[in-house]
């Protein structure tokens, strides 16, 4: 059991460290996804409070992320906040081509309905205690941290939102 604590521990670190200050440099807004125990409100008060980014209700005007979790469930939310843009208008057929059958078992051309292929599940998910700065556009993970509260309190939640934005703002470059 020790081991595994240890272990924990030195992962919180690394991924902690992980992060390149030049990357955190370039983030000035953040949009914060809904968290674990409300966490999100908490983290938007620190990170407001010490003035590290500025937190905008927009998910078009920030640069990066907070999120308690990634994989399906966090790409899903992105996809919903800055969806693809629409593909653009397909030329007319000719009239000398054949139009394309349409399969018996599709709603549309092309789009099988009854063959849908398994998803596998992701290993990652909400993390109790993790916290990850994505990137907007790169879609990678610019710092991470994990802080677990010890309780729901707010006491608790608040105290962990300003050691969570402590560990954060001794990362970023001076600005």
């Amino acid at each position: 059991m020790r081991r595994a604590s240890t272990l924990a521990g030195l992962l919180a670190a690394c991924l902690a460290c992980a992060a390149d200050p030049a990357d955190l440099g370039n983030i000035r807004a953040v949009y914060l996804l809904p968290m674990s125990n409300g966490l999100d409100q908490y983290l938007a008060n620190q990170l407001t409070r010490h003035g590290v980014f500025e937190v905008v209700t927009d998910p078009l005007r920030a640069d990066a992320l907070f999120t308690d979790e990634i994989g399906q469930r966090f790409e899903r939310q992105v996809q919903e906040l800055y969806p693809p843009p629409p593909k653009p208008p397909q030329p007319k057929e000719d009239e000398g081509e054949a139009a394309p059958a349409k399969d018996a078992r599709s709603g549309q051309f092309g789009d099988i309905v009854g063959d849908v292929e398994p998803v596998p599940l992701s290993t990652f998910g909400r993390g109790k205690g993790n916290l990850f700065l994505v990137g907007r556009e790169s879609r990678r993970v610019l710092w991470s941290t994990y802080h677990r509260p010890k309780n729901a309190s707010t006491r608790e939640l608040n105290s962990a939102a300003e050691k969570i934005v402590g560990q954060l703002k001794d990362k970023l470059p001076a600005r």
